[in-house]
């Protein structure tokens, strides 16, 4: 069958013009990078770009929920350390003035040092990190301790989980009553501080020695606390690096999905500009022998 010129004209034009989009595609491959341009290009590959983008956002919420752990663990276990410092120089004190050759005057002269010990720790019970009080449980706008070593924060529980991977929490804080103690819950240590500064002002052997007693307690009450804080940060210390190598693996499969072979590409659009180029060569070759055929 005989092919017409104006058959063949159109034939290569349109192959030209497929030829040329294919370039362009090719060459919005290279300066972007990614394989899939458009929905069309892989419906199949688009759905999985989507479902690696919503795991790589919540992945990314779970480390900056552990971050946000981390600072508050971090002012925890540093008030805590200071507690403990001053619980032991209060206990010292107390040792002190116990010995029977103390006078009434000398106690009285120790009851200074405790009573500001005591407000010490008082101000340490009511810590604020970005304007909330880390030992109030859920009550994080309101001082959890008054004066005389009343606790005002949440009791039972008030312990705050926070979501560090799809069902798995930690509890984000430690309520004041499992540090410094309350009248319902373990060593009221702001009590005990208080105790004995009575006790020193009113030159009372026996109750300088009770409050040696819960002295002690308070102590290992500190301890257990620092211990907990203590298992929290190591525990978020696993999860921190379980979420930063999940997020590398979801960030590498998709880019396995999306992203060009630019070695790949290169070479395909060199291919492609050469394929248009003879294209239009022959173009032109059809069109002059058109023309010239016209002319006779």
């Amino acid at each position: 069958m005989r092919v017409s010129e104006k058959g063949l004209y159109n034939t290569i034009t349109n192959d030209l013009q497929a030829g040329l989009e294919k370039m362009l595609k090719l060459q919005e491959s290279a300066s972007s990078g990614k394989k899939i341009l458009s929905p069309s290009d892989d419906p199949a590959g688009v759905m999985k770009v989507i479902d690696y983008n919503t795991a790589i956002s919540k992945v990314e919420q779970y480390q900056r929920n552990v971050d946000s752990i981390n600072s508050g663990l971090t002012a925890t276990e540093s008030a805590i350390a200071n507690v403990q410092d001053v619980v032991q120089r209060a206990k010292e004190l107390a040792v002190q003035a116990s010995n029977a050759l103390n006078s009434s005057s000398d106690r009285a002269a120790i009851s200074k040092e405790v009573d500001q010990i005591s407000q010490q720790v008082l101000q340490i019970a009511n810590t604020q990190v970005n304007g909330k009080y880390i030992f109030a449980g859920h009550n994080i706008n309101t001082p959890p301790y008054s004066s005389d070593g009343t606790y005002n924060g949440t009791y039972p529980g008030g312990y705050m989980k926070v979501e560090v991977n799809a069902g798995s929490t930690v509890e984000a804080n430690m309520p004041g009553y499992t540090v410094f103690g309350s009248s319902a819950y373990g060593t009221n240590i702001i009590g005990s501080l208080n105790n004995l500064k009575s006790a020193l002002d009113n030159n009372d052997t026996a109750g300088i020695g009770n409050a040696m007693t819960n002295l002690d307690a308070s102590l290992e009450q500190l301890n257990n606390a620092r211990a907990e804080v203590g298992a929290k940060t190591n525990r978020l210390d696993v999860v921190k690096t379980y979420l930063s190598r999940l997020n590398i693996d979801l960030t590498d499969f998709k880019s396995q999905t999306e992203d060009a072979d630019l070695t790949k590409v290169i070479t395909q659009l060199t291919l492609q500009q050469n394929i248009v180029e003879a294209s239009r060569s022959i173009v032109s070759r059809v069109l002059q022998q058109s023309i010239m055929s016209f002319l006779k």
